[in-house]
């Protein structure tokens, strides 16, 4: 995933996108500090690089959403984080770990890599973490 200016995402800044798909609403800045445990200051930060991207929206007494755009890049990110751990859990893992594996690695995956796994294991719609999102480009297909 790619930040406007072609920079990636880091890990931190995808958590910040999961996390408010996962709120579904406004969040203040103290909610996002608390959330990852970090100070304030450092969230207001890490918020202006996702707003000047393009990915969140940042209404000062209103709070911070996701813009549409980052709104796609939040469920492809939460689809490949579903996707993977329930690929290792089906591979043995226990739930909590391999939840916690998905999300060391997860950032490295790429698209067409995501589709291969959801397509291998017959476009699920669960995961062992939640509800897993069809893709129109991979799991239009299956209804084909």
């Amino acid at each position: 995933m790619k930040e406007s200016g072609g920079r990636a995402l880091t890990p931190r800044r995808m958590e910040y996108l999961k996390f408010l798909l996962e709120r579904d609403g406004p969040v203040t800045n103290a909610d996002l500090a608390a959330r990852f445990g970090v100070d304030p200051s450092t969230s207001t930060k890490t918020v202006r690089v996702l707003v000047e991207a393009g990915l969140v929206e940042h209404a000062p007494y209103r709070g911070i959403a996701l813009s549409e755009r980052g709104r796609r890049c939040a469920e492809f990110l939460m689809r490949r984080h579903r996707l993977l751990a329930l690929a290792f859990a089906r591979l043995g893992m226990e739930p909590a770990t391999a939840c916690e594996q998905a999300a060391k690695c997860e950032a490295r995956i790429p698209r067409d890599v995501v589709n291969t796994i959801c397509a291998t294991l017959g476009h699920p719609s669960r995961s062992i973490c939640g509800a897993i999102a069809s893709d129109q480009g991979c799991c239009a297909r299956r209804e084909e």
